[in-house]
């Protein structure tokens, strides 16, 4: 259960009372949500402070030298990036384990989850920044949701971790549940009739309490990935209060930010 606020509080400030640790997101981040999805999976009460990722403070480098998000605050240390976040939460909150016990199902639960991460990820976001139907894009993303299909096929089993959602069903999940938007810009979809095992997959994990209370509104996807493709990010969308969006040639949509938001200001 999170306590989700817009308000930016510092990592030294105390946490209200029951919560166990603070995370640093961006609600439409989906590197952060992996961490969101591991939190909620364990029934962890956290302080979730959104970020502004074009108007963030200096003092948020010292707690992640790359200015990005997720950052965990707990028990008076800071972690960061998304699978590291991920796995330490994994450890730290022991119950219910996400991870096969069996040492060969573990290291598949890893293949699977970093086979999306290094290939399908930056294939979803060059599709995403072309805007249309790229033939040769639209085939690389297909290429790698077919290896995913074919993960789970020999797998023979409902979900990546076994016969319920875990790991490395949450590390995936984010950009599968942002596959709709990517339809509204670009016309994208996941054939059912060539890929059904991983279909059936999303249908199953749509499904999930975990993915429904972490879940974001579709339209606010294509509101806010309309523009951040375009290199006119506003990472306030769904927020009360609005900044204006900074504009920045788009180099990286994994993360990388224009050098006036990137580094820590002198």
């Amino acid at each position: 259960m999170a306590l989700t606020e817009d308000t930016l509080r510092k990592p030294t400030d105390p946490l209200q009372e029951g919560l166990e640790l603070r995370l640093y997101s961006m609600r439409m981040c989906p590197y952060a949500q992996r961490a969101r999805l591991v939190l909620a999976a364990k029934g962890v009460k956290y302080n979730c402070i959104n970020i502004d990722l074009n108007n963030k403070p200096d003092w948020f480098f010292d707690y992640n030298p790359y200015g990005e998000v997720p950052v965990v605050i707990h028990n008076g240390n800071n972690v960061y990036e998304s699978l590291i976040c991920a796995e330490y939460l994994e450890d730290a909150f022991s119950t219910p384990t996400l991870y096969s016990s069996e040492p060969m199902k573990r290291a598949w639960e890893k293949i699977y989850f970093n086979h999306w991460t290094k290939k399908g990820i930056p294939a979803f976001y060059s599709l995403l920044k072309a805007g249309h139907l790229d033939p040769e894009l639209t085939n690389r993303l297909n290429e790698h949701v077919a290896t995913m299909d074919q993960f789970l096929k020999k797998a023979d089993t409902p979900y990546f971790h076994g016969n319920t959602p875990g790991f490395p069903d949450y590390m995936i999940w984010p950009w599968f549940e942002r596959i709709p938007m990517m339809g509204e810009i670009t016309g994208y979809k996941v054939d059912e009739t060539k890929y059904p095992t991983i279909t059936a997959w999303v249908a199953r994990m749509w499904k999930d309490p975990v993915v429904q209370e972490c879940k974001i509104d579709g339209r606010l996807f294509v509101e806010h990935y309309g523009k951040y493709r375009t290199g006119k990010p506003d990472f306030t969308i769904g927020a009360d209060a609005k900044r204006a969006p900074v504009e920045e040639a788009l180099e990286n949509l994994d993360g990388l930010r224009d050098p006036k938001t990137r580094f820590k200001q002198t």
